[in-house]
């Protein structure tokens, strides 16, 4: 059994494990920015559609068209203006900017956690990656929740898990990399001792 109070005791480094988690994370979440299939149907044989956060694609056999957000939104207000919410695809360019920032602020505490490092920084970018990662948790599921065509237009596609399983993995290794690259503090015990 380990005793976590015997003088000799060392606690673990997971450093790698959370480098590996912010890398995976951060990739996920660059996925989730790029694909178009954050929202999707492809039941129909011949004929997919699907929603990216910054615009629409239809295709039907190898023809595919492309419209923003915004303006499948204009279209939607026309025939049925119940179904068109109007946070729809501001929420989808919120989220973009969200991944983006909290996938760069991944990589940069991948790349510091890997070089062991402890960079003396105002604000580290664990703090950023997770207060990007907790706004887009909201942002995303409000552009989720507030999509057009009802139940049974379109569904979460590969995109949407992506962005979640990235999330809690960006959470966990941001996490787990914070003790790793702060600065330690000359008034606190160092956090890799057994005084801890």
């Amino acid at each position: 059994m380990i005793d976590p109070n015997d003088p000799n005791y060392r606690p673990k480094d997971n450093r790698m494990l959370g480098v590996g988690l912010c890398a995976a994370a951060a990739l996920l979440l660059i996925y989730a920015c790029v694909s178009h299939r954050w929202l999707e149907n492809s039941q129909f044989k011949g004929a997919r559609f699907g929603f990216s956060l910054l615009s629409f694609e239809g295709c039907m056999g190898k023809e595919c068209e492309s419209k923003s957000n915004f303006a499948v939104m204009a279209e939607v207000k026309k025939h049925s203006p119940d179904m068109a919410s109007s946070a729809f695809a501001p929420m989808g360019i919120v989220t973009l900017g969200l991944l983006g920032i909290a996938a760069l602020a991944l990589l940069a505490t991948a790349a510091i956690g890997y070089q062991k490092k402890r960079p003396a920084l105002k604000l580290p970018p664990t703090t950023i990656a997770l207060l990007a990662i907790m706004a887009g948790l909201i942002t995303g599921c409000i552009f989720i929740a507030t999509k057009p065509g009802g139940v049974g237009g379109v569904g979460v596609g590969l995109a949407f898990w992506a962005f979640g399983i990235g999330a809690v993995m960006g959470i966990a290794g941001a996490q787990m990399l914070n003790k790793h690259i702060k600065p330690i503090d000359p008034d606190l015990p160092d956090p890799a001792s057994s005084a801890y």
